[in-house]
This record gives C-alpha cells, structure tokens and sequence, in this order.
C-alpha cells in the first residue's frame, strides 16, 4: 500500500493473483484500515488449500491476510464473512423463524435469564401489555412510563443490531426524548405497532468506565454442536460520542474479552480501525479490567441456549450489572462474525471448525439433511439474481425491438403517405388526360384548328 493509502495497479494485480476480490466492500474497508499492508502470498494459498480440502470451495483469504496483519497470526481457520453470512449460518440457524425468536417483546417468555431488563411497557401488534403481559389501553400505557420515576431505554422490538434505541427521560410526570416533551402518540409514530420500553441498567463501573454514556454489555456466542451447547468466544461493546448504545454499527467499539474475562489492550470498530484507546473518552483498554465472576456469565448463556431450538449459533447480549451478575439484553442470530473474530483473536468455530466445515460442505452438496428451506436461501437468491439479469437483458433487447418495429413502423407509413400522394397524382394526371382528350374531340377545337398553327408559325418566325 502506497503513502496515499489508495491500491496501486501492482497491488491489485498481486491482490487477484492470489484470489482477493478487490471490488468488494471488506476488501475496501480492511485495506483503508491498514490491515493488508503485508501481503503473504504463501499463507493465502495455504488458507485457500485447506477450505477447498475441508469445505470444497475457493475462497476469498482477505480476511485471513488482515487477520495475520492484525495478530501476526497464520490460521487458516478463520471463517471468511462471505461463506459464513449465506452458507454456514443460514444452515445452522433457520432463518425463516429468525425474525420470531428476535422479538424483545417475547424474551421473558422465553429466555430462562435470572436477571433481565426490566420491562415497563409492551406494544405488540398496537396492543399495549404491561410487565405481567396483560393488556391495557393508552392512557394506562403512559402512566406507566410516568410511574416508573427512573430513565427508560425505548427501542423496537423487532429488530436488532441498537437500531432505534433511545433513552426515556421521566421528569415532573412528564416523559422527555433528546430534550423534546413526548406524548404516547408521538411514541406510536416514531415506534409504531412493536417496541419495548424498560428501565435504564446500572452497570458495574468496571464496563461503565470507557464510556459511561452507554449501557455497555458483553457480546457472548454458543453453538450447539453434537447434542452439546459449546461456548466459543466473547468480546465487549462500548458505545462512543455519548451515544446511549454500544453497537458497533451506530459508531461503538469492540474489544475482545479472554476466557478468563480479560479485556484485550485494543479495540476494532465497525471500519476496522484499531484503537488502543477509547476514541471519546481516551480510555486506555491497556489498562487490562477484568470481568467479575465471568464462568457465571459463560455458564448462565449456554444454559439459556437450551430453551433456543431452531437455532444453534446465537450471539448473546448480556450487560453487568453493579453486583457483577449477568443481566440478558437481547439474543441475536447472525452477526458481523469477521468483527468478532478480529476482536477477540480467535477463528469462530476454534478446534471445531474442520468437523462443522466438512459436515456443512457435504450437507450442502448433497441436500441430503435440508435442515430448512432457508439453508437453499444462497443458492435459490444466486439463481435469482442470475434470472434477473437474463431479464434485464431480454427487456433491453425487447426494447431495442420495439424501437425498430416503431421506426420501422414510421417509415411504412411515410411510403404509404408517399404512395398515396403518387396516386392521387396519377389520378390527377388520368382527370386532366380525359379533359384533354374530350376537348380535342369537341367541334371548338377542330374549328380552331387553323388558328393555332398560324400562332405557331408566328412565334417560331418571331
């Protein structure tokens, strides 16, 4: 990579011979970070042998190259965000139910967590459900909110990744967002018929520290695995600029956290920048904290995976509370698992990853298990994709027809236009011929006969 930090002609070719597609956006984002500065040729090729040996398939080593950067680590068990996204977990996670297991609203039904957030209110469907899911109307919905007496977090209820979180002030019996007086109404319009609203976490100083603004909290990521719920990784999330969330797609960070409950001495962002230190608050993550009771928190999560059916790899938001107890905040069922794997210095899948990746591959190919209609979701979306640039193609030729058959059409109607003209002449010319022959014939013409030679030889002598 050159000063100006932009990819040169050599490194482009460099990049294609060893099968890194530069046009895709991790590509763009892992190089401007600064993580393919040392391009290793020999570990590029040694990370496409072994997927192609245990997963049957070519793949792009960018991610493995910016995770050597990054470490200065070889491991070709790192699980490329491409194959991950829309093969790996689409198989192993049914996708089609995904949307119901990620209700906020349903967690307390189903997440057994000892300790969650605390709900206040429920809006389901347009219905509003107070903490025991009982239903009551709006003006008894907005007591609440006042009743509560404390700061409230409201987000939407079915969706993910911090998406529309925002926090709740409850002064003078009135309920204020970013500063602004708000009534129940104007939470429908901006929330509409799902959200969740529930008390404000206190968290233990220990993840309040970088960024005390935001409830930070602990991405932590099972798999069921062989009739066994494994635990595989964790890392921290903090949000910045006084942000009241931590994800890492509204601006936070990420730092990995050790099997011991270590934090790691930097953090990534959602751009893979590398931060030694807070990039608000100048927090240094050198500063090594620790993570109170963190085998309770592994233990709690893959307990709580059990009640999680249809789906084997979850990734756990769990913050910690002022006691050091884990407080459940959301389940999620994808997930930028290259972030995760960058954070916390570790391929996903770990010592499991040949197994899982020769089971999927072979499953794959052969459809033999078709787990779910979801696991052909790729492959139905490529023929799809395909069959719409085959359209696309067949409308343009379509409407280069239709230009020739309109143009074409044109100049038919200007030769009939022509031909028309032409026979109205002829008819013309046949009306004055008949007149002519008919005063030829008539008495005045033969009389005058003489008279016309005689001007004839006038003007010729004239």
């Amino acid at each position: 990579m050159n000063e100006n930090n932009t990819l040169t002609s050599q490194d482009k070719e460099r990049f294609k011979e060893i099968g890194v597609n530069t046009k895709s956006g991790g590509f763009k984002r892992l190089y401007k970070a600064g993580l393919l500065n040392d391009i290793d040729d020999n570990f590029a090729h040694e990370a496409k042998k072994y997927w192609k040996k245990h997963y049957n398939k070519e793949i792009d080593p960018v991610l493995h190259l910016a995770y050597m950067n990054l470490t200065g680590k070889k491991d070709p068990r790192i699980l490329p965000s491409k194959e991950m996204w829309r093969e790996i977990i689409p198989f192993i996670n049914d996708m089609n139910i995904r949307v119901g297991y990620s209700d906020k609203n349903i967690y307390d039904l189903l997440i057994k967590i000892p300790t969650s957030a605390e709900i206040v209110l429920k809006r389901v469907r347009g219905h509003y459900f107070n903490p025991r899911n009982q239903e009551i109307d709006k003006s008894n919905a907005y007591k609440l909110l006042i009743q509560s007496k404390s700061d409230l977090i409201i987000k939407p209820s079915d969706t993910d990744n911090g998406k529309g979180i925002e926090k709740l002030i409850i002064q003078d019996e009135k309920v204020y967002l970013n500063d602004i007086l708000i009534a129940i109404d104007d939470l429908e319009v901006m929330y509409g018929f799902n959200f969740v609203v529930q008390k404000v976490i206190k968290q233990h100083p220990i993840m309040a520290a970088p960024h005390p603004a935001s409830v930070n909290t602990l991405r932590m990521v099972t798999l069921r695995w062989n009739r066994e719920i494994h635990y595989l990784l964790t890392f921290a999330r903090f949000g910045s600029n006084e942000a009241v969330n931590d994800n890492a797609g509204t601006g936070g960070i990420c730092v990995g956290v050790t099997d011991s409950g270590e934090f790691m001495n930097f953090a990534i962002d959602e751009q893979a920048n590398v931060h030694k230190n807070h990039p608000s608050t100048n927090y240094s993550f050198e500063n090594y904290a620790k993570i109170p009771n963190f085998e309770k928190f592994k233990k709690v999560v893959v307990e709580a995976h059990q009640n999680i059916l249809h789906h084997d790899f979850v990734s756990w938001d769990i913050a910690v509370g002022v006691k050091g107890e884990p407080i459940f905040i959301e389940a999620n069922y994808r997930g930028a698992t290259w972030l995760y794997q960058l954070a916390t210095e570790q391929p996903l899948f770990g010592d499991l990853t040949e197994e899982i990746l020769q089971y999927v591959s072979t499953e794959l190919a052969t459809n033999k298990l078709n787990r779910n209609v979801a696991s052909n979701i790729p492959r139905l979306k490529s023929n799809n994709k395909k069959l719409k640039i085959e359209n696309e193609k067949l409308k343009i030729n379509n409407n280069k027809i239709k230009y020739k058959n309109k143009k074409s059409k044109r100049e038919i109607d200007k030769l009939k236009e022509d031909l028309n003209s032409i026979k109205k002449v002829e008819r013309e010319y046949e009306k004055i011929k008949k007149e002519l022959d008919k005063t030829k014939q008539s008495r005045s013409w033969k009389y005058t006969l003489p008279f016309r030679k005689i001007s004839k030889i006038l003007k010729s002598y004239l």
